[in-house]
């Protein structure tokens, strides 16, 4: 556990001082929170803890990245100035949790923990990012320990054995995501449409997975659809938002166990469609949302299709 600890805090400590002098410009902050908890139109005793059970993950987008860092993703991947406007630093903590549906384990008890650093380009119709993924699976993802203190804090009962989780392994992965607004409706003084489709790509020893997407969002000044820190036009909005998206996974730790040593692991669906909808307001610079999601097995023997809701906040800069 010490040594996935300390590799996640030699990763923060180094992006941190790489941001450097952008931590005293305009910075956003996106806090989002997923739980089946949160699933609020089902009775407390009905709400299921399976499958990802759970996930938090902390963004910071700094103003202008330091040029030695925008320098290290080429032009083609991550944009250029002059089209894409100035590249910012942006630092992602991430942890997940992912639990069987059944027992004995339809698929292994497993966690992540990793931190992510990059650069973000964003201008008011399009967004380009490329960052550098590293964490940690096993006993120091703390996925048992978070499990535990939730269940305990809460009262939701015994946590279950985490003694046959996916081991520790160490992860690193390239991450490239784009997102533009092919079609807006609407007026700034009445309610505004905004759409357009997405990408990610994920490219390491955790994940090789390809996501294409489309995203809307409706409403009263209404974000853009991607989830970005820029500011939003007046002061303040209401707004729905919805996507569809398709992820190709060609691997996910998660469900085929580690890479350089033997694991529990089960055989991954190549296609996983998933639908997302969400309402949120926003007062000034903050922005509440709450989203469902409605994800497809990940998994052959996985018994049914999944939902679970997320609480996010946003402090955009």
């Amino acid at each position: 556990m010490k040594r996935g600890a300390r590799l996640i805090a030699i990763a923060v400590v180094c992006a941190l001082a790489g941001a450097g002098h952008a931590a005293a410009e305009s910075a956003g902050v996106r806090l989002v929170v997923d739980n089946d908890f949160f699933n609020f139109w089902q009775s407390p005793d009905q709400r299921p803890d399976f499958g990802y059970t759970h996930g938090t993950e902390l963004i910071w987008e700094g103003a202008r990245a330091p040029r030695g860092l925008s320098r290290l993703a080429p032009a083609w991947l991550a944009g250029t100035d002059s089209d894409d406007g100035p590249a910012r630093v942006q630092i992602r903590l991430s942890q997940a949790i992912y639990t069987p549906w059944r027992l004995p384990p339809d698929r292994p008890y497993g966690g992540w923990l990793g931190v992510g650093v990059g650069i973000h380009r964003e201008t008011a119709t399009a967004r380009r990012e490329a960052l550098l993924n590293i964490g940690v699976t096993g006993p120091p993802s703390l996925a048992a320990t978070m499990q535990r203190y939730i269940h305990h804090r809460f009262g939701f009962g015994v946590p279950p054995n985490w003694s046959g989780q996916i081991p520790y392994e160490p992860g690193i992965a390239i991450e490239a995501a784009a997102a533009w607004q092919s079609f807006t409706r609407g007026s700034d003084d009445g309610l505004m449409l905004h759409g357009g489709p997405q990408w990610r790509a994920r490219l390491g020893t955790y994940a090789v997975d390809l996501r294409f997407g489309l995203e809307t969002s409706a409403g009263i000044h209404p974000p853009v659809p991607w989830g970005a820190t820029r500011r939003t036009i007046g002061a303040g909005s209401l707004y729905v938002l919805a996507a569809a998206r398709l992820d190709i996974i060609a691997r996910d730790e998660l469900l085929d166990g580690t890479l350089f040593r033997h694991s529990a692991g089960v055989s991954a669906t190549p296609l996983v469609p998933e639908i997302e909808t969400g309402i949120g307001v926003r007062l000034q610079r903050a922005r509440f949302e709450w989203h469902v999601t409605r994800r497809a097995k990940e998994y052959r023997i996985q018994p049914v299709a999944h939902t679970y809701s997320s609480l996010i906040f946003t402090l955009e800069r």
